[in-house]
């Protein structure tokens, strides 16, 4: 039986992470700010198209996470479609951060990044549209993936300095390259060859105001 959750709390993120990544032949779990967030909005539907398109077939189950809350997660899936049109199997939130502490403290995101609004330097537009107040701290953007029901094969953080602004805010893992990587760590394990999940640099895609504008996802 599968871990429950209450309002989209996960009450055991261990437990949950186990039977979630066992299930399907790879599982990846992406981190997003939240649904006020545009670059999240632009790089979501990318990364979702990409896995209608290309990676479901090779049983990819593609869940998206945020710290807004239960009700920043369902904003973001119904005002977005992440589920309807574009391939997600799960938009979750928890303002309670379980799973991202877990991940953290388990080092499997050793560098996640947590700070509050404030230091995230998010604008007043962006407040206003928030309908979570990240009681434990907004989770910056990340990403695992998981192999052969279990194997740890690729993780990112983002590497969101406060001093640097809102430049770091835009990058996020190049799709195609991200899945290659992906496919060659799962064909080592195809194979019966240990492997070492990627992590620290990776190919980012540049994400430009000009493309969030072309995209729909307006920024102000």
């Amino acid at each position: 039986m599968a871990e429950e959750t209450n309002t989209n709390y996960l009450t055991n993120p261990e437990k949950w992470l186990d039977e979630t990544v066992h299930g399907p032949d790879l599982c990846c779990i992406v981190i997003f700010r939240g649904s006020w967030c545009n670059y999240d909005h632009y790089y979501l539907k990318k990364l979702g198209d990409f896995h209608k398109t290309v990676m479901k077939q090779d049983n990819v189950k593609l869940i998206a996470w945020t710290s807004e809350g239960a009700e920043g997660a369902k904003k973001a899936d119904q005002a977005w479609g992440l589920t309807h049109d574009h391939g997600y199997d799960m938009v979750l939130g928890d303002d309670t951060n379980a799973l991202a502490q877990y991940l953290r403290d388990d080092m499997i995101l050793e560098d996640l990044v947590i700070t509050t609004p404030e230091q995230a330097q998010v604008s007043p537009d962006e407040r206003s549209q928030m309908v979570g107040t990240y009681p434990h701290g907004l989770v910056h953007p990340a990403m695992v993936w998981y192999a052969h029901h279990g194997n740890l094969v690729l993780h990112w953080t983002s590497k969101f300095d406060p001093s640097h602004g809102r430049t770091g805010q835009k990058g996020r893992p190049d799709v195609e390259f991200l899945w290659e990587q992906v496919q060659k760590r799962k064909h080592a394990l195809d194979h019966g060859n240990a492997v070492m999940p990627l992590h620290g640099e990776m190919k980012l895609c540049a994400t430009s105001d000009v493309e969030l504008k072309l995209a729909g996802c307006v920024v102000q």
